[in-house]
């Protein structure tokens, strides 16, 4: 054996160490375990947050891809998930035409109306709804925000709100 020249204190010395990074180890899995909790955790809740909102919510790149969705708006557009909707969305898309793409995803000016587009159903039929979308993010990612059920007027485009 290689030890057998080596110095007992050596050893010990040796071992020493190695309990030492052993105990580190533990204590920083035990760290990451609780950082992976509280993320999993928070994620959680933002997702609940999204799904319970009375709108819905799309967050969307400015070329029109849909990067994530929440429940709501996925069951606007006769989706059963949002993962559904995101998937098929990049084959046939959530805007009707590239132009109502382009006014939805457009900037807005603080207090302006909603603005009526077109989206593309699941089974192909086309829905108007009224949108607004928040200024672009990092990355250029707009958030968008889907009324549904909210009648709009002819003359304009600010949601009159349901007898």
């Amino acid at each position: 054996m290689r030890d057998n020249h080596r110095p007992k204190q050596e050893l010990i010395h040796e071992i020493t160490g190695l309990r030492k990074q052993v105990s580190d180890l533990k204590e920083a899995i035990a760290a990451r375990r609780r950082v992976e909790d509280a993320l999993r955790d928070t994620s959680g809740i933002l997702r609940q947050l999204s799904d319970s909102a009375p709108v819905g919510l799309g967050l969307f790149r400015t070329d029109g891809t849909l990067l994530a969705a929440n429940q709501r708006f996925a069951c606007m557009l006769g989706y059963k998930s949002p993962g559904e909707l995101q998937s098929l969305s990049s084959v046939v898309g959530v805007f009707a035409t590239p132009e109502d793409r382009v006014r939805a995803l457009e900037s807005r000016q603080p207090g302006e109306a909603p603005r009526r587009t077109l989206f593309r159903c699941k089974d192909g039929c086309r829905l108007l709804q009224g949108v607004l979308a928040g200024e672009p993010i990092d990355g250029g990612a707009v958030a968008l925000v889907v009324f549904n059920g909210i009648p709009m007027t002819p003359e304009s485009s600010f949601p009159v709100p349901p007898a």
